[in-house]
């Protein structure tokens, strides 16, 4: 089934919000985007940059008439969009949203929203920790999970988030607010409690120097936005206790190995760790696509992963996946390009091999 949309309202046209407008009129499944934001000189910005057709002055103006109505901002606001929408909606709209979590979201939408309009909650596992309309990528969604709630309307928005390149999956709504606390709240959450830590140690200049290596890698995620991240803790409160709670018993559990300096018990633990961590990049149980993995052996220097992408691209194979795991100053290191097909990934090992770069194929 393909789709495409007459006029689709963005409420909120942020990196998310405009990416996604920019997708949809780069793969001309819109005839127009409206969109609405409340920041001064947001829309003029996505004007330039192709994210949306016109500007609207009021809510009213942007939803009104609207096939396909798209709340972009984060959860606490969209929980206010909901009903601030609802009068203004013609019969027969698709409404959805972007948020982190599903079940605040879904509940509201089926107390506000008039039964003549459809909804269905969306989350796309992409983005960046860059914020604001000028961060945005028309392929932001490219080969990405791309998680559904709902029912009314979903072949539509099925079909739209293929049409984008990525993967949709449908969950309940409870449901996947438990998975994503787990592999995305808790992480987040982790990860600025970690930079806290650290930065309490007021050795800074040591600090910072260091960090630029694992430090910097683990805490990444702490880059996101503080205002989104607050919304997300309010309104999936439950699912992040209840595994903050699990996290710091099993912090608790390693301080015990290392005060004791317990070895057989330190080692057990990070065996245990280090085989479950092993089976993340694994895409091929249950409902998940198998992933086909290609190692690339290279070195540290400009340009080299663009000449890899180049040299793969040319040879007819679409990339699915593409991670740096290491990169030292003078050996280089491994980077991990995944294929949907084990011909694809043989077909690229044999190109970069041709190339004198180094490879070793792993399944999964």
């Amino acid at each position: 089934m393909t789709v495409s949309f007459g006029r689709v309202a963005i409420i909120g046209v942020g990196m998310v919000g405009g990416s996604l407008g920019k997708a949809m009129l780069t793969r001309e499944l819109a005839r127009e985007i409206v969109g609405f934001d409340t920041s001064s000189g947001v829309l003029q910005q996505a004007l330039s940059l192709g994210a949306v057709t016109r500007q609207a002055s009021s809510l009213q103006e942007a939803v009104l008439d609207a096939d396909l109505v798209v709340l972009a901002a984060p959860v606490l606001a969209t929980l206010q969009l909901l009903s601030e929408i609802a009068p203004f909606l013609t019969a027969g709209t698709l409404v959805t949203d972007v948020c982190s979590t599903k079940e605040a979201v879904a509940l509201r939408a089926a107390e506000s929203l008039p039964t003549t309009v459809s909804f269905i909650g969306g989350h796309p596992m992409s983005g960046s920790e860059k914020e604001g309309v000028a961060a945005l990528d028309e392929n932001l969604f490219e080969n990405a999970f791309y998680l559904l709630t709902g029912q009314s309307g979903l072949e539509r928005m099925e079909a739209l988030v293929r049409e984008l390149g990525a993967v949709p999956l449908v969950l309940q709504p409870q449901k996947h607010d438990q998975l994503v606390a787990a592999v995305s709240h808790l992480p987040h959450v982790a990860a600025t409690a970690l930079v806290q830590a650290v930065a309490g140690l007021h050795e800074t200049d040591e600090l910072l120097v260091l960090a630029a290596s694992g430090f910097r890698d683990t805490t990444r995620v702490a880059m996101g936005s503080p205002h989104m991240w607050k919304d997300i803790c309010l309104s999936n409160r439950e699912n992040i206790v209840t595994l903050l709670d699990l996290l710091v018993q099993e912090l608790q559990s390693v301080r015990r190995l290392v005060a004791a300096s317990n070895t057989e018990g330190l080692l057990t633990h990070f065996q245990q760790a280090r085989t479950f961590r092993q089976q993340v990049p694994l895409r091929g149980k249950g409902i998940l696509p198998l992933i086909y993995n290609l190692y690339v052996y290279v070195p540290d220097q400009p340009g080299i992963i663009g000449e890899v992408t180049g040299l793969v691209g040319k040879g007819g194979v679409n990339i699915a996946e593409i991670e740096l795991l290491r990169m030292r100053e003078e050996e280089g290191g491994p980077l991990r390009v995944g294929f949907m097909s084990a011909e694809g990934s043989r077909l690229a090992a044999r190109v970069l091999e041709t190339e004198g770069f180094r490879v070793e194929m792993q399944e999964g």
